[in-house]
Order: C-alpha cells, then sequence, then structure tokens
C-alpha cells in the first residue's frame, strides 16, 4: 500500500473547479496533492478525519497590502485564519521596492498615510536590505513564510526609483527614464515578480501621500504607463492590477487601455455595489462584457462582503477622499484635530463642501456614522448607539457636520464610531455581480487600515452570505470564485484547485459553524513599536494547510510551521537563481 505524508478522510470535496463535490479522500506527498477520489488507498504519516466537513482548496487573496505584515506575520493575520493559502502584494501601486536609501523613511510614511499601515511598526520591523526590486525578492527569500506569494511591482516606488520623488509627481518621464523603468520592470520578472499594480485615480481618492498630495501614479502621464503595460506584451506573460474605477474617480477606459497595450489580464478595481450610487455595479459589469467582446481579459476584483469600521476620529482618515477632510486628517497631533474640529472657517467650508454621496465609496456618509462610545462625555453618552443623523434629528439640528465635529471637539477627538454596513447588504445585487465570470471576490486589503479595518474574513462571509444564509451560489461556484478563477487569471496551473499535481493549500473548515463575530472586531496589540490593530477571528475553521503542512488548527492556533513559497512567471532559469522552492506558473 502506499505511503503519503498526510491523508485527509471523508470530507466533502470542493475542488474549486467548479465541478460537483464528492465525498472522498485527499492523499499528499512532497506538499503536493499524490491522490484524490471518493477512496485512497494507503496510509498516511498523519491522517485527518473530515467526515462532515468541507475540504475545499485554500482562498487565493488577490488584494491585499501584507508587504510588511509579511515581516512580523508570516500566517498574514487576518486573511491566513480564514484560509487564504496565496496572497498578492504591491497592490494600488504601493509597496517597499524598488526603494534607493534616502527615500526609505518617506516610503514608510507613505504606507502610513495611504493604507494605514503603521510607521512605528514599519519603523521597528523592517531591515532594508534591499534597494533593487530583484533584491526585495531575494529578501523575501530569507523571510520564513507561513502562505504563498505572488509579488507584482509596485508603480509608486518605480517611478521615484528612476525618476526622483518630485520629478515623479510633477512630471512625465523622460525617454531616458521611461527605457530604464521598463528595464527595471523587465529585471524584476525575470526574478520572478508577476507582473505590476497601480493606481490611477487623481486627486478624488483615500490614497494620499504623506504630503496631503495625490500619489504619483495617479497622476501620471499615462504614456509612461502605457509603455510598463508594453512590456508585458513583450514577454508575453504577467498580469497588472488597476485601480481605476471607484464612485468618485472613473478611469476605466485607462485599465482598459492596459489591457490592449499588454495583451495580458489586468485585474480592475473595484466594483461594489454602493446604495447611494445604486446603478454603480451595473455600469461597471457592462464595462467587463465590453471588455470581452472586444477580446481583452479584464476582470474585476469586488467589494462586497459584509464590512464594517469601527474608529476614532484620531484613526480614520477614509474620508480623505473628500479635499476639505484632508485639513483635519493632517491637522497635526490629537490638541491640534480637536482645535480645527473647532475651528469656525472649516467647519463653514466642510458645511458647504458636504455631500453624502462623497463619502458613500468611503466607508459611509456622515450620517451613518453610529457613536459607539462617547466615555462619559455628556450630552453626547446618551446617545451612544445611534447614527449621527438620529442624533441631529433628536437634537433638531441641520447640519450633521457641525454635529460630527462637535462631538470629535467634546470627546477630544477619542469617541468611537461604528459604521455598520460600510457596503451595501443588498443580497440579490451582490450576487448579480458575484456571479458575473469576470469578477472576483475579495478586496480584502488585508494589511492595510488595521485601526478601523479587517477585510481577512471576506472568504468566510461570502460562503455563510451567499451559499448557506441566501442560496444565491452553490458550494462549488463559490470555491471557484475563491480559489480556481484567481489562479486562472494569475496562470497558477498547479494552485487553486484540488486536483492530482496540484499544490496541496487546503481548508477544512464546519459548514454549519462557519462564522465570525459580526460588528465587533478584536483589539490585537501584537504589532511592532508597540502598535495595536483590530482582529475578526473565524468560528469553524478547523485545519489550514500551505504546500501540505498545517498551519493552524481549530481556528486561531498556529502550528509553527512555515512553508510557504513565493510564485512566479518567469524564466527557466528561475529555480537555479533562488534558493527556495519557486513555483512556476507556466503558460
Amino acid at each position: 500500500m502506499a505511503k503519503f505524508d498526510t491523508v485527509i478522510r471523508g470530507g466533502k470535496i470542493v475542488d474549486g473547479t467548479g465541478r460537483p463535490a464528492f465525498i472522498g479522500d485527499v492523499a499528499i506527498s512532497g506538499g503536493v496533492i499524490a491522490a484524490i477520489g471518493p477512496s485512497v488507498d494507503g496510509e498516511g504519516a498523519q491522517t485527518i478525519d473530515a467526515s462532515g466537513k468541507i475540504v475545499a482548496a485554500g482562498v487565493i487573496d488577490t488584494h491585499t497590502h501584507y508587504d510588511a505584515q509579511l515581516h512580523w506575520d508570516p500566517y498574514v493575520t487576518n486573511s491566513g485564519w480564514h484560509g487564504t493559502t496565496t496572497i498578492a502584494v504591491g497592490n494600488c501601486g504601493f509597496g517597499l521596492a524598488p526603494c534607493r536609501p534616502e527615500h526609505r523613511d518617506r516610503y514608510m510614511q507613505q504606507m502610513e498615510t495611504t493604507e494605514q499601515v503603521p510607521y512605528k511598526s514599519l519603523k521597528a520591523a523592517l531591515e532594508w536590505d534591499w534597494i533593487t526590486y530583484p533584491e526585495w525578492l531575494e529578501h523575501l527569500k530569507r523571510t520564513p513564510l507561513g502562505v504563498n506569494v505572488l509579488n507584482m511591482v509596485p508603480l509608486n516606488p518605480l517611478l521615484i526609483y528612476v525618476m526622483g520623488l518630485e520629478a515623479a509627481k510633477s512630471r512625465p518621464a523622460t525617454d531616458e527614464e521611461r527605457e530604464l523603468m521598463k528595464a527595471e520592470l523587465h529585471k524584476a520578472m525575470d526574478m520572478g515578480a508577476i507582473g505590476f499594480g497601480f493606481s490611477y485615480q487623481g486627486n478624488n481618492n483615500t490614497h494620499i501621500d504623506c504630503d496631503g498630495q495625490p500619489m504619483p501614479t495617479d497622476i501620471m502621464h499615462l504614456e509612461d504607463l502605457y509603455a510598463l503595460a508594453d512590456v508585458l506584451r513583450e514577454r508575453g506573460e504577467g498580469v497588472v492590477q488597476a485601480l481605476v474605477d471607484s464612485p468618485g474617480a472613473r478611469f476605466s477606459e485607462v485599465g482598459l487601455e492596459v489591457a490592449r497595450r499588454s495583451g495580458r489580464p489586468v485585474i480592475h478595481n473595484v466594483t461594489l455595489v454602493n446604495d447611494y450610487i445604486p446603478t454603480y455595479h451595473e455600469e461597471m459589469l457592462e464595462m467587463l462584457d465590453r471588455a470581452e467582446a472586444e477580446g481583452l481579459e479584464v476582470y474585476s476584483m469586488t467589494l462586497t462582503m459584509r464590512g464594517w469600521n469601527e474608529f476614532k476620529p484620531m484613526d480614520w482618515d477614509i474620508w480623505n477622499i473628500m479635499p476639505v477632510f484632508r485639513e483635519f486628517t493632517f491637522a497635526g497631533d490629537q490638541a491640534a484635530k480637536v482645535a480645527k474640529a473647532k475651528d469656525p472657517d472649516f467647519r463653514r467650508r466642510l458645511r458647504e463642501a458636504y455631500d453624502p454621496v462623497h463619502l458613500a465609496a468611503a466607508g459611509g456618509p456622515l450620517e451613518t456614522y453610529k457613536l459607539n462610545k462617547a466615555y462619559g462625555v455628556e450630552p453626547w453618552a446618551r446617545f451612544e448607539g445611534r447614527t449621527v443623523h438620529e442624533i441631529a434629528k433628536a437634537l433638531g439640528r441641520d447640519s450633521v457636520t457641525d454635529l460630527f465635529m462637535d462631538i470629535v471637539a467634546d470627546t477630544d477627538a477619542a469617541s468611537d464610531f461604528l459604521l455598520p454596513d460600510a457596503l451595501s447588504s443588498d443580497t440579490a445585487k451582490v450576487a448579480e455581480v458575484l456571479r458575473h465570470p469576470r469578477t472576483i471576490p475579495g478586496t480584502s486589503d488585508g494589511g492595510a487600515h488595521v485601526k478601523f479595518w479587517s477585510g481577512g474574513h471576506f472568504s468566510t462571509d461570502m460562503i455563510m452570505w451567499m451559499v448557506r444564509e441566501s442560496g444565491q451560489m452553490s458550494l462549488e461556484e463559490m470555491h471557484y470564485k475563491l480559489s480556481g478563477l484567481p489562479a486562472k487569471v494569475f496562470n497558477l496551473t498547479n494552485r487553486g484547485t484540488l486536483v492530482k499535481g496540484s499544490a496541496a493549500d487546503i481548508l477544512i473548515y464546519d459548514f454549519d459553524k462557519l462564522g465570525y463575530k459580526r460588528l465587533e472586531y478584536e483589539i490585537a496589540n501584537d504589532l511592532p513599536g508597540g502598535e495595536w490593530r483590530r482582529v475578526c477571528k473565524p468560528e469553524g475553521i478547523e485545519f489550514v494547510m500551505v504546500n501540505g503542512e498545517v498551519t493552524f488548527r481549530d481556528g486561531t492556533n498556529c502550528t509553527g510551521a512555515v512553508p510557504g513559497r513565493m510564485i512566479g512567471v518567469s524564466g527557466p532559469d528561475i529555480d537555479r537563481r533562488l534558493s527556495v522552492p519557486f513555483v512556476l506558473a507556466a503558460e
């Protein structure tokens, strides 16, 4: 009889291909699925009884910002807790390489103001033993990984590395600089990068540099962008992540042109269902249909899980989508922000500029902010649990902006707020989006916004909401969306599905018990530099396996195994040049 490392017995296997589930066994040897079927002969050094449980391919989270967190949390929790086994980093054009020594501090400041990764944690954890992007990949080789990692070259660092900071934010590249950027992208992909990521949103978005101005790619010269797309066409490999469309900044045509120029898959951001902009998701789906009719391979990330925000005004800055709110964000320390909240001129301009629709795509309008805690400060403590709109109505106040700033000022900006439905809870519309063949569930933003958001639970919520609670999708459809489809987009021929020869990235869970605590994050004081974050822990997840090794048992119980690998699309000599196993995504 055959001898395997692990045999998983008697589970309901949902293999990620979309084919019907079946009761059966999975045998694993050397981190790879050696046999799978209704009954596998042979014993394993380890046997997992999965009777009554779901055995599925590990989740592929295509939109994360775990670039830094990998250095202190190899399992990229929250995502790792919820069954994510492969992540992509470098999204939205933000990252840590390439980076000249004189720009290191600025990159860390940018990561804090754009993605709210605490500067103190970055400062405490990063060794900065890299300058070029290939050196960054070599650095990651030496970093223990509890998940598999796909690296996209972030274009903001690339622009700054080649052009310098001020030039990258103020002018197009010269012909020489453009060729240097193309050469750097080639070098990165030769060493295993999978493509590049960027944001093009102009001045109307929440990704703001630490000087209060747009990030370089948001205002970059489009021919510089398209020249980099040409690199992928020349190579015939790679993908592009493109944040080009949100309710306040509509640049989908830029993403479509990148798809035309590159001839490669483009992961468009973002499709969401927004009750304040009821036709937005329909427009995104129509765009995907037009792209397909043109022969373009464009997919859209969806921001469709039931997510919420809990925050203090000191930490919250998603309202930066409105320029006047940036004055509060960048006012300074706590005392300075309180002073800004009291300033009559600021309040007048905020009152005149405010429109609920402007914040609809940034967590939600002020009216929907629910006062969680006022810490005994009256008159506000009596209104805990009520929204700003409800408080204004009870007090006969006309201006929600003035009332909100009164709460901020009176509580020294330390009050707690809850946005209970940062995204739409319209089940039918969300299902319509998710069923579209060119949409990918996710946009967890894992690793980002850690003091008010925790989106790594998205896969758990999608299974609960769309499959178990509403019946809008089958388990087979959902797991194809969570693993098989992202693997297809990234051209990962040996991941994302449970078939013989595929990497043994596996999630085992109790379908009936699957869950998480709704509308209440836990506070975890576990970040470097003494910083903290909000976390969302899973229920009902019994095992998470990466390359055949168990990383989590019974929820958040970590085994300490670090079997993760870097995954790349690159030349045949990649194994020779990298000293750890490197999985190729073949054509």
